[in-house]
């Protein structure tokens, strides 16, 4: 197993495990924001359902430009997207491809270096786009249970 195909169960685990704490959201909490300034459970969920996708997109050659029409035309894709189910049902088709992509990515292009197209992104080498969803599911499972904790959720969704 080399290095890409490394992170195929880590990031599938990684996931589920953000999920499930989403699912555990009672629905009239998942677009409550903390001192109605943070990001709701449910806007994390649209971000983790399109993650792999944008990596995929990238080692497939580039984003292109990040503006005001890509990001209307992505809030319109995710409108339908009101559960962390459904959330999760996209997030897995995109994880497939993301796959598919890692298992025939040629490693030695892993140093190359390009720019993320976001709002003035940094410059990032596509090992680190590899591990991008890796983290984000980590990352985001800690924002959730953060959420779950201020309206009173204690529990632990192992």
């Amino acid at each position: 197993m080399n290095f890409l195909e490394s992170l195929i169960e880590p990031t599938r685990e990684a996931a589920r495990e953000a999920f499930r704490y989403a699912k555990a959201v009672p629905a009239e909490k998942l677009s409550w924001k903390p001192l109605d300034a943070g990001r709701s459970v449910l806007d994390i969920c649209k971000e983790m359902a399109q993650c792999a996708g944008w990596s995929t997109q990238i080692l497939g050659g580039g984003f292109g430009e990040w503006n005001e029409e890509t990001q209307a035309e992505m809030e319109r894709k995710t409108s339908s997207w009101t559960t962390p189910e459904a959330c999760e049902e996209e997030c897995n088709r995109q994880l497939d491809a993301y796959f598919a992509a890692l298992k025939t990515f040629p490693e030695e292009r892993l140093s190359e270096k390009f720019q993320l197209p976001f709002e003035g992104g940094p410059e990032i080498t596509l090992k680190q786009n590899c591990e991008y969803p890796l983290w984000n599911f980590q990352y985001h499972q800690g924002q959730i249970a953060y959420i779950q904790t201020l309206y009173g959720d204690k529990n632990m969704y192992w």
